[in-house]
């Protein structure tokens, strides 16, 4: 006869085989209400949202995979060193088996600054777009002057109170290391610079690639064009249009894709391309020709 020992261990077992991830189809989207780099002592503030609305989640928090004794919104409202870190949440609920939850949000970088002067820069920076960024002293004292430097080397200066700058038509050459001085009056004249913050530029849209795939059956006179790239949204409206050529010539249809985009046409002799258009940016690139026989 099983004891009370036992009894008590396979109900605990079988507690734990009923928690279980739900599919993709719920997916938890972490939001920063705020800066992703804030002063020690100052608040941050981050919510949680489950694509789900016939039913009500709990939101739960981690920190580095380590989960926090925190639900609903998190709020810290002064913040220590130790709070910096990568940021998840997930949705959880009991279900008619059990605990069931859905995959971790995609991870939120919040870091603390010890400092009397902080650069932020807003990401993703892309090619063709803008690079934007915002010196900040801690306190919002009277500013006298504020520069900008990338690699040590100065890039602009403010003596207008104002602490954002605003570098246009981004290309490669922005990429670098990039910290602000700032001059303020509190009583007395004070000078103090950020740390450095890396800027990497990307591409929205990279140079695509055509293959020519014949069809395997002999029987059939038609192949398949594929155009691959990669395409990262500068803004959630932003589209990418894919366009096929043949001798110079547009191929019927347009594509709109996030990576990769196929036509099927009649196999014919040729030099066939294919080109990726962001039409809000104005950018266009095109792949190389390929010759078909």
């Amino acid at each position: 006869m099983d004891g009370p020992l036992c009894l008590l261990v396979v109900s605990t077992l079988l507690t734990v085989l009923r928690s279980e991830e739900v599919g993709e189809e719920f997916k938890a989207t972490l939001t920063n209400m705020g800066p992703s780099a804030v002063f020690h002592g100052e608040s941050i503030r981050l919510t949680c949202d489950v694509t789900d609305p016939r039913s009500t989640w709990e939101h739960v928090w981690f920190r580095d995979d380590k989960r926090l004794d925190r639900r609903g919104e998190l709020t810290i409202l002064s913040t220590a060193v130790g709070d910096a870190g990568n940021y998840t949440c997930r949705g959880e609920r009991r279900g008619a088996g059990g605990i069931i939850y859905t995959p971790k949000s995609l991870p939120h970088s919040i870091s603390i600054d010890m400092g009397n002067v902080l650069l932020t820069v807003r990401q993703p920076v892309l090619v063709g777009t803008t690079l934007d960024a915002q010196c900040r002293v801690r306190g919002t004292p009277m500013l006298t002057e504020v520069c900008l430097y990338k690699d040590d080397v100065l890039v602009s200066s403010r003596t207008d109170g104002m602490a954002d700058f605003t570098l246009p038509n981004v290309n490669l050459t922005y990429q670098g290391t990039y910290h602000c001085l700032a001059g303020w009056f509190d009583g007395q004249q004070n000078l103090a610079k950020s740390l450095g913050n890396p800027v990497t530029v990307e591409v929205v849209v990279s140079k695509p690639i055509l293959s020519l795939e014949e069809n395997a059956n002999p029987k059939r006179k038609d192949m398949t064009l594929n155009c691959t790239f990669t395409f990262i949204k500068p803004d959630p409206a932003a589209e990418v249009h894919v366009y096929f050529y043949r001798d110079g010539t547009k191929l019927e249809g347009i594509a709109r894709s996030q990576k990769r985009a196929r036509l099927v046409v009649l196999a014919k002799e040729g030099e066939y391309s294919c080109g990726a258009r962001v039409p809000s940016l104005n950018l266009h690139k095109w792949s190389e020709p390929r010759k078909y026989r």
